[in-house]
C-alpha cells in the first residue's frame, strides 16, 4: 500500500520489505516508530498524521551486521543480516537468538565477537562492540539429564535436587520432551559449582532455590518471572543477562546512561572530565563551554537520576577511566536522596535497571555480592515492565525530553548534556520540590559525609582526580536554613573530604528564575552561567 488516507491526529502504519540484504537507515517523517521487524520486513509506524505528506526512506547497502549461528537439522552454519533498525546510537543492540536458532542440548549463551568464542562476549540485546559487523552464536552443552531429579507438574519439569560435581551447570531446556520452567527450595546443593546457566524456560527461581558457596556467575534470560535475594543462599559476583522480552525503557531519561557510557568508552584513552551526580548535573552544564576552555580533555556528562545509589554507577564509568582523569562529584542534598547521593546504603534500587536495560552487559563490571536487594530489585524491576508499553531498542532519549514529549531536533548532545531549550521560571519562587532543611544535626550529618569519603578513597585509588562542587538550588526552597547552617556544613565538608571542595555553596544557591520546572534544574542561560563559574574553580585543580 503506498498510501494510505486517515483521519487528522492518527496513527497510519505501511508494512515495508528490504530487498538486496539493505538496512533500514531513517525515514523522513519526524515522529514515527519500526515495530514487528524480522529479517526483511518491518512496520513503519507513522504518528499523528495532521497533514498530507510524502515520506522517503533512507536504506544503505551495507547489510549491516551479520550473526552467524547453527541450524538444528544439520550442523552446516548460515548466516543472516540484522533486523531493520534505526541506527540512533553510537552502537548498536544484538538481536535474541532465541527466536533464530535452536540446537538439541544446547543453550545459547550469546554472541561472541570471534568464531572460537575468545573474543568479546555479547548477550542479547546488548550492545555491539565498536567496529565489529560480524557475531558469532556461542553455545554451552546442556548438563546430562541423568544428572538431576525432577518432577513432572502439568507438563512442566520442576528440577528439585541435583547429583553431579561440575563447576558449570547448564540447566537442560527440556527433559523427557517437555520444558524446565523451575528450581524448587535446594535444587542445587552444590559446593563446586561456579557458573550457573539457566535457559529462556526457567521461569521460577524459589526460596533458596541455590545453594552454592562458591558460585561466581550467573547467566539467565529476561523473562523470568520468579526471583529474588532469597532464591540465592550465597549471591554471585557477576550476573549476565539476555534480554528476550523488548525494552520499554527506550527513550527516557535512565535510557540515557548507555548512550553516555558509549560516548564515555568511545574517549576511553583521551584525558577526560566526567561530571556526576543525579538530574541537577544532566540540566546544569554545557559540555561544549567545558571542552572549548580545556580542549586537552573530553568533556562526559553522567548525570542521569538522584534517587538510585550512586556507586554501582560508577563502578561502571570507572571501568572507562584512566590515571589523571577528572571526575567532578555534586551530590544532591535533597532529603529524600540523601542515602543514595552519599553513598550511605548498599541498595540495589529497581530503578537502577533501567539504566542498564538496553545494554544489561554493563552490569559484568559490578560486583553484585557487594549490594543488598539486587535480584529482588531485578523481580520489581521486571514486574514495573509488564505495565508500559513496549519499545523498541532504536528508540533513542536524542528526541525526547523528561515526560516523554518528542521533538524532531536532538535534545541531548553528544557529551550527554540536555539542550532542549529551556527558560527559567517568571517569578523568583519555590516552583514543584518538596522544601527542605539543612542541618549538621538532623539532614547532612558527619556520619553521611565520611560515607561519602569512604567512596571517594575508593576513586582516588584507581587514580582519578576527583573534585567536589555543590549542586544547584533553588533559594526560595531553602529558607529555614540559615547562612550559619550552610557555612558549617561547608566547613565540614571541607575539613572531612579527601577530595578538594572548588567552590562555595552560596554560589549553587540561586533565584527561583534560574530554574526549569524543576527547583534543581536549571535553565539553559543559567546553565551556562554555572558552567563558566565551574570553569573557573576547575583551574586552580587541573
Amino acid at each position: 500500500e503506498p498510501y494510505q488516507m486517515v483521519e487528522k491526529g492518527e496513527d497510519v502504519t505501511f508494512k515495508v520489505e528490504l530487498v538486496n540484504l539493505s538496512t533500514f537507515v531513517s525515514a523522513s517523517y519526524p515522529n514515527y516508530e519500526i515495530v514487528n521487524a524480522t529479517r526483511h520486513t518491518f512496520d513503519l509506524v507513522l504518528k499523528n498524521v495532521w497533514y498530507s505528506s510524502v515520506v522517503s526512506l533512507n536504506v544503505s547497502p551495507e547489510p549491516g551486521i551479520t550473526y552467524f549461528g547453527t541450524s538444528d537439522a544439520t550442523s552446516d552454519r548460515y548466516q543472516i543480516v540484522k533486523k531493520a533498525q534505526v541506527h540512533s546510537h553510537l552502537k548498536e543492540n544484538a538481536i535474541n537468538a532465541y527466536d533464530i536458532y535452536t540446537k538439541e542440548g544446547y543453550v545459547p549463551l550469546g554472541w561472541n565477537t570471534k568464531e572460537d568464542f575468545t573474543g568479546e562476549f555479547v548477550s542479547f540485546g546488548s550492545r555491539i562492540p565498536f567496529n565489529n559487523r560480524r557475531l558469532y552464536l556461542q553455545w554451552e552443552k546442556e548438563s546430562d539429564p541423568e544428572l538431576f531429579l525432577w518432577q513432572d507438574d502439568n507438563d512442566e519439569i520442576t528440577i528439585f535436587s541435583y547429583l553431579g560435581h561440575e563447576e558449570k551447570v547448564v540447566i537442560p531446556q527440556k527433559i523427557n520432551g517437555k520444558k524446565v520452567t523451575a528450581l524448587s527450595p535446594n535444587a542445587l546443593v552444590h559446593e563446586e559449582l561456579k557458573t550457573l546457566i539457566l535457559p529462556k524456560t526457567i521461569k521460577k527461581l524459589h526460596f533458596q532455590s541455590i545453594a552454592a558457596p562458591n558460585i561466581e556467575e550467573i547467566y539467565l534470560c529476561d523473562n523470568i518471572e520468579e526471583i529474588s535475594d532469597l532464591s540465592f543462599c550465597y549471591q554471585p559476583k557477576t550476573v549476565h543477562i539476555n534480554a528476550v522480552i523488548p525494552p520499554n525503557f527506550s527513550g527516557s531519561y535512565y535510557d540515557t546512561f548507555p548512550d553516555k557510557i558509549d560516548y564515555l568508552e568511545s574517549v576511553k584513552d583521551e584525558k577526560k572530565i566526567i561530571l556526576f551526580s543525579g538530574s541537577s548535573t544532566r540540566y546544569g552544564y554545557d559540555s561544549e563551554m567545558i571542552d572549548a576552555a580545556y580542549p586537552e580533555y573530553k568533556t562526559v556528562n553522567m548525570g542521569v537520576f538522584a534517587y538510585v545509589n550512586i556507586e554501582p554507577q560508577l563502578d561502571v564509568i570507572t571501568a572507562f577511566t584512566k590515571k589523571g582523569d577528572i571526575l567532578l562529584s555534586s551530590p544532591e542534598f535533597d532529603n529524600h536522596c540523601l542515602q543514595f547521593q552519599f553513598a550511605a546504603t548498599n541498595e540495589f534500587s529497581w530503578q537502577l535497571f533501567p539504566f542498564f536495560e538496553s545494554n544489561y552487559d554493563l552490569l559484568k563490571y559490578i560486583n553484585i555480592n557487594k549490594y543488598q536487594s539486587f535480584f529482588t530489585a531485578f523481580y520489581n524491576f521486571l514486574e514495573e515492565k509488564k505495565t508500559m508499553s513496549i519499545g523498541d531498542y532504536s528508540t533513542s532519549p536524542k528526541h525526547y525530553d523528561d515526560d516523554g514529549t518528542y521533538y524532531a531536533f536532538d535534545t541531548y548532545n553528544i557529551q550527554g548534556d540536555l539542550i532542549l531549550p529551556r527558560e527559567g521560571h517568571p517569578r523568583d519562587e519555590w516552583i514543584s520540590q518538596p522544601l527542605d532543611e539543612y542541618r549538621l544535626e538532623t539532614t547532612i550529618k558527619p556520619e553521611l559525609i565520611t560515607c561519602l569519603d569512604e567512596l571517594y578513597k575508593k576513586l582516588l585509588a584507581k587514580e582519578l582526580n576527583v573534585m567536589f562542587t555543590f549542586f544547584p538550588k533553588n533559594r526560595n526552597c531553602i529558607k529555614n536554613t540559615t547562612p550559619s547552617d550552610i557555612e558549617r556544613i561547608e566547613e565540614c565538608l571541607r575539613n572531612m573530604l579527601s577530595v578538594p571542595v572548588i567552590s562555595n555553596w552560596r554560589d549553587s544557591i540561586l533565584p527561583g528564575t534560574d530554574f526549569y520546572l524543576i527547583d534543581n534544574h536549571l535553565s539553559t542561560q543559567a546553565a551556562k552561567e554555572r558552567t563558566q563559574r565551574i570553569i573557573n574553580e576547575m583551574y586552580w585543580y587541573i
